[in-house]
Parts: structure tokens; sequence; C-alpha cells
């Protein structure tokens, strides 16, 4: 018959004592603490991401992410300014058909199919309105659709009638404001 011992537990305490652990406890203990300090939580979708290696960003994985950006662009015709109000309707395809076709600059300068010098025009504010932004300043010429020389001439008129006084220089003119929105000026 054999004889109970308990030799299995004293084993297990002589291996705890030839362990690493065993000996520089405060040294395992920090290389632990200082990883989960520098890592921050991830979530499981993180680490699988990053277990696939799909967290490394690649030269041909950006150029294939700017592409597809870049086809959502040539797709949405309209230019959205900061402010602008719009329905989930305005963003389907047959709404941004209509303004394919509307961004197209001017064929002709007008000046030049109505025959008149825009720097003759220059106590014409509600004209001169026209080529400045809401702000005073003078639009380019891929907004005005004028060729170079009338472009010049536009910007002398505009600058003439800024320093003449008869246009605000910061903002449009209140009588083309008010003729835009007036409820405003009630």
């Amino acid at each position: 018959m054999l004889e109970p011992s308990n030799p299995p537990t004293e084993d297990v305490l002589d291996i705890l004592k030839t362990s690493t652990a065993a000996r520089h406890p405060s040294a395992t203990r920090t290389t632990s603490a200082n990883t989960a300090a520098t890592r921050p939580k991830e979530s499981a979708t993180t680490r699988f991401a990053r277990g696939a290696g799909l967290d490394s960003t690649t030269p041909s994985r950006e150029l294939a992410e700017s592409e597809r950006l870049a086809q959502y662009q040539r797709q949405i015709y309209r230019k959205w300014q900061p402010g602008d109000v719009y329905a989930p309707h305005d963003l389907s395809g047959t709404e941004q058909k209509k303004w394919k076709y509307g961004r197209k600059k001017p064929q002709q300068d007008a000046f030049d199919v109505l025959g008149i010098n825009p720097v003759l025009e220059y106590k014409n504010f509600t004209m001169m309105s026209e080529y400045m932004t809401e702000m005073g300043r003078i639009k380019h010429s891929k907004d005005t659709g004028l060729r170079p020389k009338n472009q010049r001439k536009i910007a002398k008129a505009i600058r003439r009638a800024v320093g003449l006084g008869l246009m605000p220089s910061v903002h449009r003119h209140p009588l083309v404001l008010k003729k835009s929105s007036p409820s405003r000026f009630l």
C-alpha cells in the first residue's frame, strides 16, 4: 500500500522559488504596467484589425483612397459653401445633374457682346456689385467669365468706385443687398 505524502505541494513551491518572477518581482510588474500604461485601451475590432495588419497605411492604400474620394468629388457638381442649407433630395443624382450644366462659365465676354467699356461704368454700382463678393472683394476671372483685358478694366472700375466712395469696400452696396433680401431691411 502507498503512503500518502505531501511532495506535490512542495514541488510547486520549489518551482516558484526558482522562477525569474520570484527572483525579480519588481521588474516583471513594471514592464507589464508600462505596456498597459503606454497603450490605450483598444476595442476588439481595433485589435482584430491590428492583428490582420490593417493598421499600417501604405502608399498604394492611400492612393486608392484618394482616387475613391476623387471619384465622389467628380459626381458632386455643386460647390457647397459653409452655411448652405440643403435637403437630402439636393444630394440626389437628378439634382446634381442640374448643377452639372449650370456651372459652365459664359462662352463670351459680356462687355464685348454689349460693346461696353467697363472703366466708364464705375458709377453703376449695380453692375460693379455683380463682379464683387459679398465681402467687397473683386471676383476672380474664372468666376466672372471675362477675358483678361476686361477683367483688368472691371477691377480698375471697382477700385475707382471704392476710392471715390461710391461703393463700400468691405461689403456689397446696401441697395443691392436690399434688393436681394428685402426682409432684412424692415
